[in-house]
């Protein structure tokens, strides 16, 4: 659907003749007569913004597509880490759905229901006479989004707008327009003084400074005499939060200082700071450029969508668009975190700060269950109690109850792993030894309490639903059950570094609890059972209902599907891609073979972790077939939701299936020794390029089935390929395998 920009689609500048049109709008309009100097800089943005908006950084929006409006305004979106824009044309439209959006800015609905607040989109211009979509390119290397209109071949308007990374807060716009649109061009909706408040104490403010003024011949393209083109230059400050006196920003100030800097100025800064990103985040797969874009596409996303500092409430599609009412689920701990922790970890603590600031809430959640420790919602939004819808309709129009709220409780324990990553990436045990430690206590305090032992001496999580969510209320769901065991000891860990954070006794307790919670393992054939008397339900494979990816549940309808062995999502091969220490060794391979072909991919989530699993496994054609339909979920809506926003978890799950998937790489804790590296590459993939952060040192990892090269800033210790650790010293150097032949491979032991 989407795809790379066309190669001449984006030349030049608008060329058209007669006299300029001004007009006023916005906070403050200058003048029609405008100066050489502020035409120049505007046209010198467009016509650089232009220069980026091609190759294998940039994901295009082709004209005419009629009825996809709202799925290219969530692709096209930008965000600066704390505000985002919807990617809208100027002039909207029906079928448009613009919006401006902040990360935590919620409303409360009369009904009980918290939402997203949504103010006015910015980029609003009155184009009467509209010109047309044109191509619209979204630059994932600056984070700007361009759009260029052309009729009978001759350029009529051009614009860039971008949120700047390096200003939070700030966004700016430049448009340019031939005559016959500019002669009726306005500045559109007046932003001067817009504020969207919230019943919850929050609001959204906008400021802006609108400027149009003729477009001069300064810096315009080759041949063009200027003629009768106009400008348009708008800057906009937006603050959100609380209406209080901590509230970060105030929009006006905002405006002001990006007004001193000016257009040209906050383009370069722009440029930079996305360079600064890119430069310890970027993937790439040599030889496959759409792959790489795809790929790049959702790290820009991610990025843009989570701050660098305070705390960051990472909903379901981010900034993206409006699904899921912005509500925040285990995707922003299990499946974004990963990613910024080992590229950006200042973002990976605003995420977890979100969580830090909601402990009362999760305390108070368990303590209403009677139970001791912090139970996380499901679902999550302003203050951290749980706002999972209640019920819902069904594919015959019927209202059933929903319980993930009641019983999806694996939650607590994905918490305490996201802290853990965090400080494994990081190799220092700094957070897990201060404002990170109730993250790993505190959910196993209570899982301690939740569980009951028999009289056999064995302890069970009964009552559950797994990340599979087609069975509900069921007794020991495998991957609650092993992440629950791997969090009890990893609390010990941190009791045993911090006593004044634990009762005395309790990680002893932790660790006898976590030898003794079931975990489904059966000797006979070497595989984990989903769930108590998952073998006993209809022994279904999806390919005798359909072909993958599908809706189980419409086609066999909620009754049959819950009796069946039928699955949404990788459910036991979740706890192998998050804990291979922590399951046992060697089962890989039988529990995939168990599950893979009962698996409906009916979530987002699901084809990425199989990808990373299957490329682990050394079954590298069946994982790279399951990556790229992870890539695609979003650029060609496949699931036909992301009108709603983009899916920010399969963004992530597509960065783990690279990195902890075909390259192979490992990280177990805080005091890992070496960083693990073992590629397991599709024949055709040359190279698999990665860059990453790890215990402080900037790595360039070129990835190769017979080595990698290790580029560092600082020396380093690496183990490729399970051959022996290797001093790494700047500027780097290659590591060959430590596999016999350096072929492919097979399962290691996990």
């Amino acid at each position: 659907m989407l795809g790379p920009a066309p190669a001449s689609g984006l030349q030049g500048s608008i060329v058209a003749a007669g006299a300029a049109a001004g007009s006023t709008g916005g906070g403050d309009v200058a003048s029609t007569a405008g100066t050489p100097a502020t035409s120049a800089a505007g046209l010198d943005v467009l016509r650089q913004a232009r220069d980026h908006s091609a190759g294998p950084w940039a994901v295009s929006v082709p004209p005419g597509r009629s009825g996809l409006e709202r799925v290219e305004e969530s692709c096209l979106a930008v965000a600066d880490g704390r505000t985002g824009i919807r990617g809208s044309v100027e002039e909207n439209g029906a079928a448009s759905d613009p919006a401006v959006l902040a990360a935590g800015v919620y409303e409360r609905e009369p009904d009980g229901t918290e939402r997203l607040v949504e103010a006015p989109a910015w980029t609003a211009l009155d184009l009467a006479g509209s010109p047309g979509p044109g191509v619209r390119v979204l630059d994932l290397r600056t984070g700007a989004v361009f759009r260029t209109v052309e009729r009978d071949g001759h350029p009529l308007f051009h614009s860039v707008h971008w949120l700047c990374l390096a200003r939070p807060g700030t966004g700016v716009m430049v448009a340019e327009a031939a005559e016959w649109i500019a002669a009726r061009l306005e500045p559109g909706e007046h932003l001067d003084s817009v504020s969207v408040p919230s019943s919850l104490g929050s609001v959204i403010e906008v400021a802006s400074a609108t400027q149009v003024v003729p477009a001069r011949s300064e810096g315009v393209g080759e041949g063009s005499d200027g003629g009768g083109a106009a400008l348009v230059t708008r800057l906009v400050g937006v603050a959100a939060g609380r209406r209080t006196r901590t509230m970060r920003d105030d929009p006006t100030r905002l405006v002001g200082h990006a007004r001193h800097a000016g257009p040209a100025e906050l383009w370069d800064e722009q440029v930079a700071a996305w360079a600064r990103r890119w430069d310890v985040a970027d993937v790439e797969v040599v030889g496959d450029e759409e792959l790489t874009r795809s790929v790049r596409f959702g790290l820009f996303h991610m990025m843009a969508s989570v701050a660098s500092r305070g705390e960051a409430a990472v909903g379901a599609r981010g900034m993206t668009g409006p699904a899921y009412d912005g509500h925040v689920f285990w995707d922003a701990d299990v499946f974004v975190l990963p990613f910024l922790a080992a590229t950006w970890p200042r973002s990976a603590r605003a995420i977890l700060e979100y969580r830090i600031r909601r402990l009362p809430a999760a305390r108070a959640a368990a303590a209403r269950a009677g139970l001791a420790g912090a139970r996380f919602p499901w679902e999550s939004a302003d203050d951290g109690t749980d706002v999972t819808p209640g019920s819902g309709v069904d594919e015959a129009g019927r209202t059933v109850p929903i319980l993930t709220g009641q019983e999806e409780e694996h939650i607590g324990a994905d918490v305490g792993w996201a802290a853990w990553q965090l400080a494994a990436w990081a190799g220092s045990w700094r957070f897990l030894d201060g404002p990170g430690a109730p993250l790993v206590v505190e959910p196993a305090r209570y899982f301690e309490h939740r569980m009951a032992v028999d009289a056999d001496g064995t302890a069970h999580l009964r009552g559950m639903i797994g990340p599979d969510e087609y069975h509900e209320h069921v007794d020991d769901n495998a991957y609650t059950n092993l992440m629950v065991s791997w969090l009890l000891r990893r609390a010990a860990e941190v009791g045993d570094r911090r006593p004044d954070a634990v009762v005395p006794g309790e990680p002893a307790r932790w660790r006898t609890m976590a030898r003794s919670l079931v975990d489904g393992y059966d000797a006979g054939d070497g595989t984990h059972e989903q769930f108590a008397g998952y073998g006993g339900l209809e022994d279904l494979l999806v390919a005798q209902i359909g072909t993958p990816p599908l809706a189980a549940d419409l086609v066999l309808g909620r009754d049959r599907l819950m009796g069946s062995q039928i699955i949404k999502q990788a459910d036991v091969l979740m706890a192998h891609l998050l804990i291979p220490d922590g399951i046992g060794r060697g089962t890989l391979a039988s529990d995939m073979d168990r599950y893979l072909p009962r698996t409906a991919h009916g979530s987002s989530l699901s084809p990425a972790v199989h990808a990373a699993l299957l490329a682990r496994l050394g079954r590298t054609a069946e994982a790279r077939s399951l990556l790229e339909l992870a890539t695609r979920i979003d650029l060609d809506d496949l699931t036909g939701t992301t009108a709603g926003g983009l899916h920010l978890a399969t963004f992530g799950g597509v960065w783990q299936a690279l990195v902890t998937g075909f390259a192979g790489i490992r990280v177990t804790g805080p005091d890992d020794p070496a960083l693990v590296v073992d590629p397991r590459l599709p024949a055709d993939w040359s190279e698999l390029r990665i860059r990453l952060q790890w215990h402080g040192r900037r790595l360039a990892l070129s990835c190769r089935n017979d080595g990698v090269h290790v580029g560092t800033d600082r020396l380093v210790a690496v183990s490729v390929g399970g051959g022996t650790v290797i001093a790494v010293h700047p500027p780097g150097r290659w590591v060959p395998s430590g596999r016999t032949g350096g072929g492919t491979g097979r399962e290691e032991a996990t």
